[in-house]
Parts: C-alpha cells; sequence; structure tokens
C-alpha cells in the first residue's frame, strides 16, 4: 500500500540527499510526538473521516541540511500549494517533520480519503461498505474473518453497509514491504496480503493486489 508513501514527498527526500540530523518543525502536541516516534510508515483512519499519515523513510547523502527555500519542509508545502490550488476542497497539511539518526518522518493529515488520495496519486478508499460500492469499488471479493478465519463474499460483505472499509488496488510494484494502516474500530475481515497486529491494527503488504481491510 503506498498509503502515505507519497511519491512527491519522497522524491523530495530523495532529491537533498540529506545526512545530518535536524528538526524542522516543532510537534505540536503528544499525539505528534508518538507519531513521530514510530519506526514505520502508517496511516490513521480517523472517525471524522480524516486521515493521518506517517511517513518514515531512511535516507543518505553527503549534503547537510538545513531549513531554508531549498529544504524539505517548503518542498512539501509547496507540493501541498500546488494541489490544493487545483483541489479547492482538498485539506491537507504538513503537521510535523523531523530529520534525525539518519531517518526522515513526516506527519501528514488529511481532511477526507478523496484528498489523501488525489494528493498520493493512489486508488483509494476508506468510508461505509456502502459508500464504497456507491463510488463504483469491485467488492466481488472473498474476504477472511480475523476471529474465527470463516469467510465471506460479495453478498454478505455488501449486508454490512454501515459497516467501514478500507480498500488500496496495488499495481505494477516491485516493493517487498508493509504499511500499518489503523483503523478507529475493531478489524472484522481482511483479504490476502494483510495481517491483524492487533485489534485495530494491521499491516499491509506494498505488492500488487487488491487489498481490503473491514472493521466496524
Amino acid at each position: 500500500m503506498r498509503i502515505g508513501k507519497s511519491s512527491i514527498l519522497i522524491l523530495c527526500i530523495c532529491m537533498l540527499g540529506l545526512t545530518a540530523c535536524g528538526e524542522v518543525v516543532q510537534p505540536e502536541n503528544k499525539e505528534v510526538i508518538d507519531e513521530l516516534a514510530a519506526t514505520a510508515s502508517s496511516i490513521s483512519i480517523e472517525k471524522d473521516g480524516s486521515i493521518s499519515s506517517t511517513i518514515v523513510e531512511a535516507f543518505s547523502g553527503s549534503y547537510y541540511y538545513e531549513d531554508g527555500e531549498e529544504g524539505l519542509k517548503p518542498m512539501i508545502e509547496s507540493s501541498i500549494d500546488e494541489y490544493t490550488s487545483e483541489n479547492a476542497a482538498a485539506q491537507i497539511k504538513l503537521k510535523s517533520l523531523k530529520v534525525k539518526d539518519g531517518v526522515v518522518k513526516v506527519l501528514m493529515e488529511y481532511g477526507d480519503y478523496q484528498a489523501y488520495a488525489g494528493f498520493n496519486s493512489e486508488d483509494f478508499f476508506a468510508g461505509t461498505v456502502r459508500d464504497a460500492n456507491m463510488a463504483g469499488f469491485d467488492l466481488n471479493v472473498i474476504l477472511k474473518s480475523v476471529s474465527d478465519n470463516t469467510q465471506i463474499s460479495k453478498p454478505e460483505l455488501l449486508g454490512m453497509g454501515d459497516s467501514h472499509i478500507v480498500i488500496e488496488i496495488i499495481e505494477n510494484t516491485e516493493e517487498a514491504d508493509q504499511i500499518r494502516v489503523n483503523c478507529f474500530d475493531e478489524i472484522l475481515y481482511i483479504s490476502d496480503g494483510v495481517t491483524t497486529v492487533g485489534k485495530k491494527s494491521a499491516d499491509v503488504s506494498l505488492t500488487d493486489g487488491y487489498r481490503i481491510i473491514v472493521f466496524k
């Protein structure tokens, strides 16, 4: 799942060739500090429909990092401004950015899944099962229960219209990596390529496939 791993942001990091440590934006609260303590990229689906994305990337190069016009922060903010100038309804914010010990960690917030999907150029959905079906996503899938390994197919899934679903369609990637998805309620069913790591969190494979998480 290229979830939260915006190609724009990663390109900015690679272009800078960072090697030294520096802090660009001071964390605003404990939640931000907790996010920055993460060791892997993740996204969090919030109850109000917003999405928080934490990007964690190692870097290497031969240049010392400085916060200025050519720094990472203004590059990311410029990408946000460019996108929102063409998509006025999109709410996107750089919450924090930290570079330390050879790792850059970026915390982003998106007003809804459309803003996340559009900015990151991903085929992604987060909402109710009913809304996913109305949006035209293919729900002709087989999902496995996390409680007893029983399976459900499209008819049973459509009968859970008020339950929530995360969909990511991954194509043309060779990444042998994964990303963590944090849901605001208990996970019920998962597709192939998804492994639960708690009642409300799952690791999702970044290899090609149709990845689905269904939660309460």
